[in-house]
């Protein structure tokens, strides 16, 4: 029966994670590693090999080359090595919870990695926290399963799998300050909706580990602990890390709560009842108010839809909460929490945000208007990867401003304060379109305050000479 309820619970929360997922791919991709992933392979396929120095790691420059030389230079091809790799790690996570603990636990760890925060988050990425993960969990199955049968092929995968984490490992060494520094917080915010679950597995991993005698440990939970522990040492004592390093443990993770769930659920099915209950209910609650703050005071302007999202969410959660029959309804409430706060994130929050990319969306304008490799200038105001990106052309930084106002026939790229300069001298040119630019990847409350946003973003133009 609790076999039957899980399968069923999973097939719904993946199938509409994936078209979360999925519809995530459509944002413009954000001026970060991101938007350097893209530039560099869109420039790789055209010129047929890279054309700078970039700190990106080969296998993923790679990768990105070949989704696109096989679907096209655009930005869906881009994420479809990610999200391959995440459907790795769910098979990964599938195979080691089964050999582990059995069927119940493994369905429940794909439920469980496929719908937490991180996963939506590396979704949109095009960083390395999808391939570290993918590389992480398969090492680890295969060591689990090495242990279990002695079969020197499943020796030879985890060393395959350990070459993998490094060749992938220290992609992008200048993301070391990116926010949160932190990584247990960074675990806290992007292991939700499943954060208490885990804080509750992890301390009954560790008593079970500590008094054998109350039980007898068994070599996954070792494994287990010393997965999860791992990435957080490796993260604090790494002068390189990013902020997606901790994915690593994620999978692993998610293995460790289904194992806790699936045990207290057959051992009584009223488990998650009472006390631990009322606390979800408090977090959800608490989550869904910062939620409503998000939707209604950061952009107030037009949120219709992000209201109603809003609300549907909130109509599902008290319904479920406190009027609904089902079973584990504490299992479902976190799956269609997952669901709808990344419903109305990835269609209201994250679209409203990317309207402060000015490199993107001057860059749509300037391949709309015919930009060419040679006739695509900057001034003053730096080669963005999105501007090339989406351009499809490689932009020219130029300094000298009387050569440029000489030129025909050109696309400029420069700050709006700079326009009276240009059309002092070329009452002639187009301003082909503008847009404001919030230049730092971290958000400020500052600029979540539509009061004090204008101060922290910056206008850039796009003119015609």
């Amino acid at each position: 029966m609790l076999q039957k309820d899980l399968l069923k619970i999973t097939k719904w929360g993946l199938v509409t994670a994936v078209l979360i997922w999925m519809i995530g791919w459509l944002m413009l991709i954000p001026e970060d590693f991101s938007a350097e992933i893209a530039a560099v392979s869109a420039e790789t396929v055209k010129s047929g090999r890279p054309i700078e120095q970039t700190g990106i790691a080969t296998p993923i420059l790679s990768l990105s080359v070949g989704a696109m030389r096989l679907f096209g230079v655009n930005q869906l091809s881009l994420h479809i090595p990610g999200f391959l790799a995440i459907l790795f790690s769910l098979f990964c996570a599938y195979r080691f919870a089964k050999a582990a603990s059995g069927t119940e636990s493994a369905i429940l760890s794909v439920l469980i990695l496929g719908t937490s925060q991180a996963t939506f988050l590396v979704n949109n990425e095009l960083g390395d926290a999808s391939y570290l993960a993918a590389s992480y969990i398969f090492m680890l199955w295969q060591i689990y399963t090495y242990l279990e049968t002695k079969k020197i092929t499943n020796l030879i995968l985890s060393l395959l799998g350990c070459t993998a984490l490094i060749l992938v490992k220290n992609t992008f060494p200048d993301s070391a300050n990116q926010w949160p520094i932190d990584p247990v917080l960074t675990l806290l915010i992007t292991f939700s909706p499943w954060t208490i679950f885990l804080i509750l597995a992890v301390i009954d991993l560790v008593q079970r580990i500590m008094f054998p005698d109350y039980h007898r440990i068994q070599k996954h939970e070792l494994i287990c602990l010393m997965a999860i522990v791992m990435p957080f040492i490796f993260s604090y004592f790494n002068p390189f890390r990013a902020t997606f390093d901790v994915y690593m443990a994620y999978p692993v993770a998610s293995v460790v709560v289904a194992i806790y769930i699936v045990r207290r659920l057959e051992s009584d099915p009223e488990a998650f009842s009472g006390l631990l209950a009322y606390v979800h209910a408090v977090a959800a609650y608490s989550a869904l108010a910062l939620l409503f703050f998000l939707v209604w005071f950061t952009f107030p302007a037009d949120n219709y839809f992000g209201l109603v999202h809003f609300m549907a969410l909130l109509s599902i959660l008290t319904w479920l909460i406190f009027f609904s029959p089902v079973h584990n309804k504490l299992i479902v409430g976190c799956v269609v929490f997952a669901i709808g706060a990344n419903l109305v994130l990835t269609t209201y929050f994250y679209p409203n945000i990317y309207e402060y990319q000015a490199p993107a969306k001057l860059g749509i304008i300037a391949r709309a208007n015919g930009a060419s490799r040679d006739r695509f200038f900057s001034y003053q105001a730096g080669t963005p990867y999105s501007l090339r990106f989406y351009s499809g052309v490689h932009v020219t930084e130029v300094n000298d401003f009387g050569k440029l106002v000489g030129m025909k026939n050109c696309l400029v790229y420069t700050h709006q304060n700079l326009l009276g300069e240009f059309k002092a001298i070329r009452p002639d040119l187009q301003i082909l379109g503008s847009c404001e630019e919030y230049p730092r990847r971290i958000l400020d409350f500052r600029f979540l305050d539509p009061n004090t946003r204008a101060s922290y973003v910056q206008s850039k133009v796009l003119i015609k000479l």
